[in-house]
């Protein structure tokens, strides 16, 4: 029998040592960032999402950059905006030119897949003594399971009559999800790697569910554009709300920085690895997004502290809201002639970001 120490020099426990992080990032189609535990949704029944978010860093304030599910998901695995990609709609594929975080991880070694639940599992049984990068999508299920309507608190922003059971039922779809996650989350502890895998829970876009008396997504108000996100990696992150403002597209370079590796030319997200390690780093004081882009009701989006701005294509001002006052965005600000200084500091910011973004720059 050796004794620890030379076991600790043995090449297997080098190797072991120095093995990269797993990836699994879960995202989850259409859930919205209020519909979290640790934003304190009353009626979410989602007890894995519960438990993984007291073991995760969560970002409340993360946002998608555009708020449709192709476009999003684009957008995610590039770490860049739609319309640099030239994905603007609902089944657009990605270009080949396009690098994604997937071809990155695999050049360095990775096994990469994406997949839905079933196979899912398949994957980490067959992968799990090498470094994976695994995507897994969340897609509703035929048959959601049963809210009571009754019960329901709508939020005070709806407006429509029938929002209470498009609720139930999309509240009965994330609780399905959720017993997912924590099909993922029980393989990973069964198959010892639990320890060496970060897990990632997010989706590609919000929706409104009645909210402002409107359905669907592609729209720039909170319910729209707010995702969950939870990072849990143990070996690293700690735990707790994180006060960042974070967009989808830092997903993937913050990734790759996990994992060692540099994000390529043109990524237009941030590295945010190590802020979330505790490390000492420039921090996003705002955040861009846009959306329907080349549809007449074309917008685009700046977040900065409390305040969001809201421009059509014509780069007119449409919404400004104060979301520390008014989370529920109620009192449209645009127009106010008390906040002109504010609403044209803010346009002007948005214009910066809209350059540095190559935004409108092909039309």
């Amino acid at each position: 029998m050796i004794d620890r120490r030379t076991f600790l020099l043995t090449p297997l426990a080098l190797a072991a040592a120095a093995r990269k992080p797993n990836l699994l990032l879960i995202v989850a189609r259409g859930w919205r960032g209020q519909a979290t535990p640790w934003a304190g949704d009353p009626d979410l029944v989602a007890p894995n999402l519960e438990q993984f978010g007291r073991e995760a860093a969560v970002i409340p304030r993360a946002y998608s950059c555009y708020p449709r599910s192709t476009p999003a998901r684009a957008a995610l695995i590039t770490g860049r905006f739609p319309h640099a990609t030239g994905v603007i709609k609902d089944g657009a594929p990605v270009p080949a030119s396009e690098v994604t975080i997937g071809a990155v991880l695999k050049a360095a070694g990775y096994r990469v897949d994406s997949l839905q639940i079933a196979p899912a599992l398949k994957f980490l049984e067959e992968n799990r003594s090498v470094p994976f990068f695994l995507q897994v999508w969340l897609d509703p299920p035929r048959v959601p399971g049963f809210y009571d309507a009754a019960r329901l608190h709508p939020r005070e922003n709806v407006t429509s009559e029938d929002a209470r059971e498009r609720l139930a039922r999309t509240y009965g779809t994330w609780s399905t999800l959720d017993r997912d996650l924590g099909y993922m989350m029980k393989a990973l502890e069964r198959l010892g790697l639990v320890d060496d895998t970060i897990v990632i829970f997010t989706s590609d876009h919000g929706q409104q569910l009645g909210s402002h008396g409107l359905d669907g997504d592609d729209v720039a108000f909170e319910e729209s554009v707010r995702i969950p996100l939870a990072i849990r990696y143990p070996r690293a992150v700690r735990p707790g709300p994180s006060d960042l403002l974070m967009s989808q597209l830092d997903l993937m370079p913050t990734l790759l920085g996990f994992c060692g590796e540099a994000a390529p030319e043109g990524v237009q997200g941030h590295d945010l690895s190590g802020l979330l390690r505790g490390e000492k780093g420039e921090r996003p004081e705002s955040l861009y997004a846009e959306g329907r882009i080349g549809q007449r009701d074309e917008w685009r989006m700046l977040v900065l502290g409390s305040d969001k701005l809201v421009i059509n294509a014509q780069a007119e001002v449409t919404h400004l809201f104060n979301l520390a006052d008014d989370p529920y965005e109620l009192t449209n600000l645009a127009h106010e002639p008390a906040v002109q200084l504010k609403r044209d500091q803010l346009a002007a910011l948005l214009r910066t970001s809209m350059r540095k973004v190559g935004d409108f720059k092909k039309r």
